[in-house]
């Protein structure tokens, strides 16, 4: 009974897969068709289902049926294969370099032009955000407009010649306000270096000549200065020379004059050289000496 059994399944078993190839067969054209349709579909799609990442670079994928942008996965470098629905955004995160020229009012109202760079790099882990809030183009819509804001915020509470004069606290200033603004937009700062600040010739001309004068006035004040220490120095010097001059007229005699007369006297004598010596020549009677 068990072999009668185990023959009618294994000729069950022959008769589907007899079956299954006369099907295959019969489908062997379609299958053909849907492979080439695939390879197509493939080719086609090739850059949206097989994305590449290069180095200084993160992504961020957009999912068509999967709740729009991944916002807790940034994609790093290397190939990563999606559905061609799907978007990988690729975003820069170097350091990047922009530059603007803007026109700006002074606190007096004055028109001067500034000429500046930024340079930042999106914040990586909230680059989600950053697509999601700002998007790729985040530089002309974020970046810019916050640093032009904070630039004629800063120059305007300026005037002309303190702008001529203190321009590296001005760029510092520029730069720490910037960096708080952005940093609450998803961007990093680094740095907002002012290139140039133009003034009117007339106003530049004005401000040279005032600090040219300003530097006259300094060195005229130096000068005087040393003269006053110079002057109180020699009457110092005079004052010294004076009281030394009236202690030794008080403390010399005229004893000591003829002691030290007759020590020199000695000291003559033992010398070898030729000599000629009048003992108590003069009206005081000290020494007088002859000859070389």
């Amino acid at each position: 009974m068990n072999e009668e059994r185990m023959d009618e399944i294994a000729e069950i078993k022959e008769g589907a897969f007899k079956r299954f190839r006369k099907f295959m067969k019969n489908q062997k054209p379609y299958f053909v068709i849907l492979l080439f349709i695939a390879i197509f579909v493939v080719i086609f799609y090739f850059d949206m289902i097989f994305i590449s990442i290069k180095p200084g670079e993160q992504g961020v994928l957009w999912r068509r049926f999967g709740g729009g942008t991944v916002v807790n996965r940034i994609y790093g470098e290397g190939l990563h294969v999606i559905w061609p629905f799907n978007k990988m955004y690729v975003y820069s995160v170097r350091k990047q370099k922009i530059s603007d020229t803007i026109k700006v009012l002074t606190l007096n109202g004055l028109t001067i032009e500034v000429e500046y760079s930024v340079i930042y790099y999106p914040n990586i882990p909230l680059l989600p955000m950053l697509h999601q809030r700002v998007g790729p183009d985040y530089p002309k819509t974020i970046i810019f407009p916050e640093v032009r804001s904070v630039i004629r915020t800063v120059i305007g509470q300026n005037k002309p010649e303190d702008i001529y004069t203190t321009q590296k606290l001005i760029q510092d200033r520029v730069s720490a306000l910037s960096k708080a603004r952005l940093e609450s937009r998803f961007i990093a700062l680094d740095y907002v270096p002012i290139e140039r600040i133009s003034l009117p010739m007339k106003i530049s001309a004005a401000i040279e000549s005032k600090l040219a004068q300003q530097q006259l006035d300094q060195e005229y004040e130096y000068r005087l200065s040393v003269a006053k220490k110079e002057a109180a120095r020699k009457q110092f010097e005079a004052e010294g020379l004076k009281n030394y001059n009236r202690l030794l007229s008080e403390s010399i005699d005229d004893k000591i004059l003829q002691w030290q007369g007759i020590m020199a006297t000695k000291e003559l004598a033992k010398s070898d050289n030729s000599k000629i010596v009048v003992i108590g020549a003069g009206d005081e009677g000290l020494p007088l000496i002859l000859g070389k």
